[in-house]
């Protein structure tokens, strides 16, 4: 195998164990961020903010809640941009691990030429 190969190689190796670390953050952060949803739902489900509206102290209630359904939005839209990046760097990892791949398949091809050039001088 030539030298450059050798260097794309190593260099599609690097990538891949690169994206595979950023896209296991981005896993985490998601869990993470799921995990503080199921948290405010627990403490503020929506469909009860309407229903207190009429009882009193809903002043307090209401502005406790809307603060805890703001907050909810910004955790939806932020799991969306998670969502959206860990799509891209899963579809640059499919790219890496296919480009591996070639590599591979160009690395025994030549191993298997030169076994045959060996096999007939030998012969």
């Amino acid at each position: 195998m030539t030298h450059s190969m050798d260097k794309s190689v190593q260099k599609t190796r690097f990538a891949i164990s690169d994206l595979q670390k950023r896209i296991a953050v981005l896993e985490a952060t998601r869990e993470d961020l799921e995990r503080q949803m199921r948290k405010l739902n627990d403490s503020v489900p929506e469909e009860e903010v309407e229903g207190n509206e009429q009882r009193e102290g809903y002043v307090a209630y209401g502005s406790y809640a809307k603060s805890v359904i703001a907050r909810k939005e910004n955790l939806r839209s932020s799991l969306s941009d998670i969502t959206d990046q860990a799509s891209e760097l899963s579809a640059d990892l499919r790219i890496a691990l296919d480009a591996l791949d070639s590599f591979e398949r160009v690395r025994a091809r030549q191993m298997a030429a030169k076994a045959e050039k060996a096999m007939r001088k030998t012969g």
